[in-house]
């Protein structure tokens, strides 16, 4: 059964990034469709816009054309390039307890496995407590066999400012970092299952070296106002009977940083 809300975004996409993602491969319709098991006729019905792909196909896709289900069905653009998400401390058992679920009850993306490094530049960072505030930092995070580049800037810990790119040079990027001063301030490696529910969130479950367990849960489809999705996303971990007062607003290079002093 298809999205209602994904129909719509897809109509309007879709066709043109399986298009680009094909031709980078530097495969033919009929190459792309051996590799998923249809027709050249279904690929090309789908780059058309005259036909939408199933959700389970779109993951195929995503795996195949080494990009992101979240790209293929909304593209690079977010709400103002806003990321609204919230990310909750859990227990194993709440962990355990979630999972099942989730499984139960939203539909699997992927599971990956992410290496993370942050940078911060120096020239920007304050303390409050004697402790840095690190509430922007730039992010290069390996996903599969991509490396991204990916900057955030939060506000009030609600939403953040979030743009990104792909690294095509590694070594002109750390020089780059260098001279803009740019300091490595936490390495994040977690393994994340990811699921998307209620034709609206992504609800990641994280288990991260040497911190635990969270559940992060962000906006994909947007509404209403900023603010009025966050009152959503508060209400929605209510309902899954999250503890609100364990919200981490701090996020993992902070807990990094400090559980190692």
């Amino acid at each position: 059964m298809y999205y209602d809300i994904i129909n719509l975004v897809m109509k309007m996409n879709l066709g043109n990034r399986i298009i680009d993602l094909r031709k980078r491969k530097k495969w033919t319709q009929n190459d792309l469709a051996n590799k998923i098991f249809v027709t050249d006729k279904t690929i090309s019905s789908w780059e058309s816009n005259r036909t939408e792909p199933s959700l389970e196909t779109i993951i195929k896709l995503s795996e195949l054309l080494e990009c992101s289900v979240s790209y293929l069905i909304y593209g690079n653009t977010k709400k103002n390039d806003i990321e609204t998400e919230i990310k909750i401390k859990l227990s194993k058992n709440e962990f355990h307890e979630i999972e099942i679920f989730m499984k139960n009850n939203a539909k699997f993306l992927n599971e990956s496995k992410q290496f993370d490094t942050y940078y911060q530049p120096i020239h920007r960072k304050f303390l409050k407590g004697g402790k840095e505030i690190i509430n922007e930092w730039l992010r290069i995070g390996i996903r599969g066999n991509k490396k991204i580049l990916n900057y955030k800037n939060w506000y009030n810990n609600m939403y953040c400012d979030e743009y990104e790119v792909e690294i095509d040079n590694e070594n002109n990027l750390d020089k780059i970092l260098k001279v803009l001063g740019m300091e490595e301030i936490a390495i994040v490696n977690k393994t994340r299952n990811t699921y998307f529910y209620l034709n609206k969130y992504e609800i990641a479950l994280d288990y991260v070296e040497n911190l635990g367990y969270f559940i992060e849960i962000e906006v994909k489809n947007y509404n209403e106002s900023v603010m009025n999705e966050y009152d959503k996303l508060l209400k929605l971990a209510k309902d899954l009977n999250l503890n609100l007062d364990s919200i981490d607003k701090r996020g993992y290079p902070y807990h990094i940083i400090y559980s190692s002093k």
